[in-house]
């Protein structure tokens, strides 16, 4: 049929087209872009920063990896993979902002390990109640992973391993690969674990073994912790007394503190007076346990240091803005304490004080960072502990900002 011999058939159907486009788009670009807006993503910031040693970035289709030593931050970026050797410990902090105060996650290498970065998205708009996602790849080493919410969003970390895929919540991890298993251990929060097409649901204080081509196994609780409300939660009494030293009857004690910071309770230790004395605050707690008959005896926390005045660990490696001590008695009937300090700032050039890694380590500033002991009963050896009397978390110094969550000493 020619158009020109039925004008009006073809006008109705040019109308009837033009609406229906009409109503398609009045439809289609409002739910479009209420879409963009609900579901948009922007790349989260990145840095890596090291402890220990020397690590390597390899940006993506990089022929050279970029060394970063001491302090520094340097900038990373999706694809990315991230490697250290045999000696060097690195943090990756994954943030929703520039300085890196809003964080979503922390990673932390241990030595000889290495990951890559797939991706890290953030929602674009505060319309969206999307979760912000990560996903890293992990192919050998062991991991200490910190995820929270930040902007009132929570946040689900995918991590695959040569046997598994877990998804992460919100919480605190220790993933480690040995040979044809990866072993995961939740301390707070929830993972869930799929392996050979079978899932299993692991929530804090448990572990599960994972091996090459099977499915994972059951989770069964990781070990004995020996310190009671080791997560400040409620009040903190009477298990954790305050301890409070100072050099002078008439110095300002610094302040405890608890303290909400993303999904954990913390305790903060500050003082700021800059009247330059010497001053110790800190918990402690009577622990009056037996650990004769274990082989392994860890500790295990969170911190965060914030500011300190007195570089390194002071004149005679004694002053740190968080420090660690447990007070024991060995298999002879001696009483012993080992003490432990973390620092940021290090010693002047030129400066002879008792070098700071004599009785501590070194931290990122700022950036929560998981610590762990060596096996203490290997560690001391001959003063191998037979009963454990107290436990102290405190700072020392002269001013000082720290923060301390999710203490444990256990036993296996």
């Amino acid at each position: 049929m020619n158009w020109r011999q039925n004008p009006t058939r073809v006008a109705w159907l040019v109308l009837t087209v033009n609406l229906l486009l009409c109503c398609l788009l009045a439809v289609a670009v409002p739910l479009g872009l209420r879409s963009y807006l609900l579901h948009a993503t922007r790349a989260a910031k990145m840095f890596v920063t090291t402890t220990v040693g020397t690590a390597q970035v390899w940006a993506p289709n990089a022929q050279d990896p970029t060394a970063v030593t001491g302090s520094e931050q340097r900038p990373v970026v999706q694809a990315s993979r991230l490697v250290t050797d045999a000696v060097a410990r690195a943090v990756l902090t994954i943030a929703t902002d520039e300085a890196g105060a809003r964080s979503l996650a922390t990673v932390q290498l241990d030595p000889d390990s290495g990951i890559t970065i797939a991706a890290a998205r953030i929602p674009r708009f505060t319309l969206s109640q999307d979760p912000s996602q990560i996903t890293v790849n992990f192919g050998r080493g062991r991991l200490f992973i910190d995820t929270q919410a930040a902007d009132n969003r929570d946040v689900t970390l995918f991590l695959t391993t040569p046997q598994a895929a877990m998804t992460l919540a919100v919480g605190t991890f220790d993933i480690s690969i040995d040979g044809d298993e990866t072993l995961l251990r939740v301390r707070s929060g929830q993972a869930l674990v799929t392996a050979a097409g079978q899932q299993v649901t692991v929530n804090g204080g448990e572990r599960v073994t994972i091996r090459a081509n099977n499915t994972p196994e059951l989770p069964v609780p990781d070990t004995l912790n020996l310190v009671l409300n080791g997560r400040f939660e409620g009040r903190l009494t009477p298990a954790w007394q305050e301890h409070v030293s100072l050099g002078q009857s008439d110095l300002v004690p610094g302040s405890i503190t608890q303290e909400q910071s993303g999904q954990r309770q913390a305790i903060r230790f500050t003082r700021k007076t800059e009247d330059n004395a010497p001053n110790e605050i800190g918990l402690w707690q009577e622990v009056n346990r037996d650990v004769v008959g274990y082989d392994s005896l860890i500790l295990r926390f969170d911190l965060q240091v914030i500011n300190q005045s007195v570089p390194g660990g002071g004149y005679q490696a004694s002053e740190y803005p968080l420090m660690v001590r447990i007070d024991y008695t060995d298999r002879y009937g001696k009483d012993q304490f080992w003490v432990h300090g973390f620092y940021h700032f290090d010693l002047p050039s030129g400066v002879t004080w008792v070098a700071p890694t004599t009785r501590g380590e070194q931290v990122p500033l700022g950036v929560w960072y998981t610590y762990e002991s060596p096996n203490l009963f290997q560690l001391l050896q001959e003063n191998r502990p037979a009963r454990i009397n107290t436990i102290m978390v405190y700072a020392a110094g002269h001013d000082y900002d720290s923060r301390v969550s999710d203490v444990a000493l256990t036993v296996r």
